[in-house]
């Protein structure tokens, strides 16, 4: 495999990560909706290991685009197969970054089939 092959298989997953992302992001907002703010225990989201993996994410999320642009800028053969690998990384930790959220505000969302959104679709009468 040569290294335009890598780069573009390692884009290909960039794109992925990105749709991920937009997808789950998306349901966030849906879970956001559907949650009574007045019962949200506070409790949900300052347990340690939740915020611990969110801070780990943050942290490998920053490290991972630092690196990207250091590598970005150098001379080194195939440079462009390192920092798109370390661009990919960083999406990754914002994927499961929003997965985490997305699981912890799935378990606090009150039960709907479908969002309100999308059921309500009927035309008003002029």
């Amino acid at each position: 495999m040569n290294a335009y092959d890598i780069y573009k298989l390692i884009e290909f997953v960039i794109f992925s990560l990105y749709l991920i992302f937009i997808f789950l992001s998306i349901q966030i907002w849906f879970l956001w909706k559907d949650i009574d703010k007045e019962k949200l225990q506070i409790k949900t989201f300052v347990n340690e290991p939740f915020f611990k993996r969110n801070c780990i994410y943050v942290l490998f999320f920053t490290i991972f685009f630092i690196i990207h642009e250091f590598i970005e800028g150098t001379n080194i053969p195939n440079a462009v197969i390192y920092f798109e690998f370390f661009e990919m990384l960083g999406f990754i930790s914002i994927a499961l970054f929003s997965y985490e959220w997305y699981a912890v505000l799935k378990t606090c969302a009150y039960k709907k089939s479908l969002p309100q959104e999308l059921t309500n679709l009927t035309k008003e009468k002029v």
